[in-house]
């Protein structure tokens, strides 16, 4: 059995050492309850600025320019390689990272360690709105990392909008795919358009690969919450937060749940045995070119 933890939390903008003690706060939390893993949203450490990533402004990209860290050399990883041996547990959070071969340059990424270590990083691949504007995209290797809970894939927030994401690291082998977000509720509402999407994207990566699908999302003004654990089964959401600060966990059997959605849900039809890769080549030929990386994507 494995039990996960997922924060909703607001970030403050201009304090990252207040992030990271709030942070350590919730992992002392989860680990009083016996977590093995704890997920928190996108970029909690460093922040998403002031006004967010809807729109650019120049003095939050120099902020988060100088407070971002070199991963895993960094001051905050190593800091979070301690708590997580001091409390045997995962740890998986987003932040701005220092591009060690360009001064100027930034990536989004999510950060995996626990108690053996730094396990992994995932860059950011899609980038929306103004975020193209703050960092570099990543290059789309779409990590699995083995860990003593199982096989873990990382993205990040607007990833999630596309399935090709999450399947090739169900394909490599991913039981728990980790997403911490920066997903946004205008209204602030159950109705709210972007709610809606959040929860449906979140909820397909997880049943149409058959895994666990973890997302981490941020509160405050104009953020939709709703940090959510969701099962291999369909329309399984496990536990959720609410719009509000706060820690759910839940207590799953990764390899016995997966089985089951695999063997017993919609007939019996396992989704990733049941592919025909080899039907799929129009994929491949209508997308070979992106204008945002340049050139034709191999």
């Amino acid at each position: 059995m494995v039990k996960i933890a997922t924060v909703c939390m607001g970030s403050d903008p201009r304090d990252k050492a207040a992030n990271r003690n709030k942070m350590i706060a919730y992992i002392e939390k989860a680990a009083a309850q016996e977590a093995d893993l704890i997920v928190f949203p996108e970029e909690i450490l460093t922040g998403v600025g002031t006004v967010g990533m809807q729109q650019f402004k120049g003095e939050d990209k120099l902020f988060m320019q100088q407070a971002s860290e070199l991963v895993p050399e960094g001051e905050s990883t190593r800091i979070f390689v301690e708590q997580a041996r001091k409390h045997n547990l995962y740890i998986c959070w987003g932040m701005a990272e220092k591009d060690p071969d360009r001064f100027d340059a930034t990536h989004n990424v999510a950060v995996l360690v626990g108690p053996e270590g730094y396990v992994g990083k995932y860059r950011k691949v899609h980038l929306p709105l103004c975020e193209r504007l703050y960092h570099y995209p990543g290059t789309g290797d779409y990590p699995v990392f083995d860990t003593k809970i199982g096989k873990i894939g990382l993205e990040v927030c607007y990833d999630k909008c596309f399935p090709e994401v999450a399947r090739s690291m169900a394909l490599k082998g991913a039981q728990i795919i980790l997403g911490p977000t920066c997903w946004p509720n205008i209204s602030g509402t159950l109705d709210d358009p972007d709610h809606k999407v959040h929860v449906t994207f979140s909820q397909a990566r997880a049943m149409e690969n058959m895994v666990f699908f973890v997302d981490a999302n941020h509160s405050g003004a104009f953020m939709g919450g709703h940090s959510m654990i969701v099962g291999p089964n369909p329309g399984q959401i496990i536990a959720t937060t609410g719009f509000e600060e706060e820690m759910v966990v839940a207590e799953v059997d990764v390899e016995e749940e997966i089985n089951r959605a695999r063997i017993f849900s919609m007939g019996g039809s396992d989704l990733l045995r049941d592919r025909k890769a080899g039907t799929y080549g129009e994929l491949t030929k209508w997308n070979a070119y992106n204008p945002y990386w340049g050139g034709v994507v191999e």
